[in-house]
């Protein structure tokens, strides 16, 4: 679900953008859903999805800037490789696939970026209204947009979102 401050659309919650992510995971990412929530080693990983050629890709979410993404796909990284968890179709010969979606990334993140030995992707989102209709952009790091999808709203909540439903 979503809530609008001001001007600005934003997920309700981390667990709203989670749900949209999966739910959309094929037209953002050409991937297809493996788990959500998955506890690998006594931490949580938000998505695990997998590509055409059984490629595992891990994404963690942020509903709002964060400084300890990277980290935490490192530990990830680190916990699935030792697991292997659904090896039956995940072919872990191929490198993880290690992915950041994000309103913004706090400089750090680029900090540690720069130094990690890892692959990361950071993937910045949007949420933007045009006339009656809202949509979600993922773009890259430098502001291209990849992807747009249309998010189901309907029209009276985007012209009187104080009329949006509080979902708890």
């Amino acid at each position: 679900m979503l809530k609008k401050i001001a001007d600005k659309w934003e997920f309700e919650s981390e667990a709203a953008l989670e749900d949209f992510v999966w739910e959309n995971l094929p037209d953002l990412f050409n991937l297809e859903p493996l788990k959500r929530q998955h506890i690998v080693m006594g931490e949580w990983c938000d998505i695990l999805g997998i590509s055409e050629v059984r490629q595992l890709t891990i994404l963690e979410l942020k509903n709002i800037e964060d400084r300890y993404v990277v980290q935490q796909l490192t530990r990830y990284y680190e916990n699935v490789l030792t697991e292997k968890p659904f090896s039956q179709k995940v072919d872990y010969q191929k490198l993880v696939r290690l992915v950041a979606i994000a309103p913004s990334f706090h400089r750090h993140n680029f900090i540690d970026l720069k130094y990690s030995k890892l692959n990361l992707e950071f993937w910045l989102f949007e949420i933007v209204q045009e006339g009656n209709q809202i949509y979600f952009y993922l773009k890259n790091i430098d502001g291209q947009i990849l992807v747009k999808l249309k998010i189901p709203l309907s029209e009276e909540y985007v012209i009187n979102p104080e009329k949006i439903p509080n979902v708890t």
